[in-house]
């Protein structure tokens, strides 16, 4: 395969492109992905040296032979290792086997650690570049992401003839990814560093999130059926994570793009799955969503494709609508809190808590047995005012909403710049609340 070829797919393939922009290239039947899959195997039958299948350092150690090859040579066959796995990694991604495409990309993000271990790798920029090693790893979550599905009791994932512990690999892609980011990056000069920003704190978000969930303690379930439910309970300070990098995703995303609605989504989710918070910081978030879905409508035609809305969003729309009505009550409105959300194990159904009660290590030891008064219940009858919640926690829970809300603030902006006068008015309608006690 040409070598310009090979890498220009790869300068794609580390920029992030959205899959379906390969379409063209690599849709079923299309004679571009079958020519490519030709040259690919002709490249590797070519080079019988060069094993795909085996642990990157086996193979390293064996082309790496002082007597075998120059330094040239031997730099051109790592490359072309780099660039022939990772067209591979691409055809599973595309193809949606992530499993596939998890352990490919997890291959190559190895070979790059066991490659610069070889003397004289100096000027190889396609093993010593920290952006190409960070898009990998963006890449490599985004897979186990995909193929996580549903947040289930199990922590090891197979596959490839490989066991991994899933949350030991969340952690430590998590800690890659941060290594092999510079403070700098998020000074953003035009289109494609939003872009990438965006994307490298939409797939963090996400991390976090199944981090949370597979950190989280599995509760025994009472007083739905007669048989044993159980839920889990997200692990707060990852799901504050989650939150927060949703919303500096938000802040990078451009004059256009649809996906705002689905980050606010996943903003809103966060809020809820923490648990406990004030329903004003909710309505705050749902506003800056529909703000941003009109904002869209203005400079972008094409709308977003349908999406099956999940649980939350649910959830969400209703608490909005009881806030609107209750918004016309006289009641203060800043002591109504959010209940606690659990998710029943092995599916993404929520379940909301007669209580909300504070996080401790003892949760992480022991199973909780939570009574529910029904298996399915309108949100505004789950919610919290002062007397039903300990003041301690309400005050916390305020503060944690309102950082929230002042972490928006200052990541717009430093993103985006000067707010719309509809934004400011939202926020300083927030610290009207906060002016008062809780």
């Amino acid at each position: 395969m040409r070598e310009d070829l090979s890498f220009s797919i790869f300068e794609l393939v580390v920029s992030l492109c959205p899959a379906d922009c390969f379409s063209p290239m690599l849709g079923d039947r299309c004679d571009s992905r079958i020519a490519l899959e030709t040259e690919l195997e002709r490249e590797i039958i070519s080079h019988p040296e060069l094993d795909l299948e085996v642990e990157p350092r086996f193979l390293l150690k064996s082309i790496s032979r002082t007597q075998l090859y120059d330094q040239s040579a031997l730099e051109f066959k790592i490359k072309l290792i780099v660039l022939s796995k990772t067209l591979i990694a691409l055809f599973d991604y595309f193809d949606e086997d992530f499993s596939e495409a998890f352990f490919k990309f997890r291959w190559i993000l190895q070979f790059l650690h066991e490659a610069r271990k070889v003397p004289g790798i100096f000027n190889l920029e396609i093993i010593l570049s920290l952006d190409y090693e960070r898009s990998l790893s963006l890449l490599c979550a985004r897979s186990l992401i995909k193929d996580f599905r549903n947040f289930d009791a199990s922590r090891v994932k197979s596959g490839a003839g490989f066991k991994v512990n899933r949350l030991d690999i969340f952690e430590g892609l998590l800690a890659n990814i941060l290594d092999c980011t510079e403070p700098s990056i998020l000074t953003c000069v035009d289109e494609l560093d939003y872009y990438m920003m965006d994307q490298l704190f939409t797939v963090l978000g996400e991390m976090e999130k199944c981090i949370a969930f597979l950190k989280g303690p599995l509760c025994d379930v009472d007083g739905i059926t007669k048989s044993e439910i159980y839920a889990v309970r997200p692990q707060r300070s990852h799901i504050d994570g989650m939150i927060r990098k949703y919303i500096l995703a938000s802040t990078f995303k451009l004059p256009g793009d649809p996906t705002f609605s689905c980050c606010f989504d996943k903003v809103l989710e966060g809020v809820i799955l923490y648990g406990g918070i004030h329903l004003c910081v909710i309505a705050f978030f749902h506003k800056l969503k529909t703000f941003h879905e009109v904002e869209c409508r203005k400079v972008c035609s094409s709308q977003p494709s349908e999406v099956v809305e999940s649980s939350y969003v649910a959830l969400t729309t209703e608490i909005i609508r009881d806030w609107d009505y209750l918004n016309t009550g006289s009641q203060d409105l800043k002591f109504i809190q959010c209940p606690q959300v659990l998710m029943k194990a092995n599916s993404n159904e929520i379940i909301m808590v007669d209580s909300v009660y504070e996080e401790s290590e003892k949760d992480h030891n022991h199973d909780i047995t939570l009574l529910l008064s029904a298996a399915k219940i309108r949100a505004k009858r789950k919610f919290y005012g002062d007397s039903q919640l300990h003041q301690q926690f309400s005050e916390s829970q305020w503060h944690m909403g309102l950082s929230w809300v002042q972490f928006w603030k200052n990541c717009y902006l430093d993103n985006k710049g000067d707010m719309a006068p509809e934004l400011s008015d939202l926020v300083e309608k927030m610290y009207d609340y906060s002016s008062s006690p809780v």
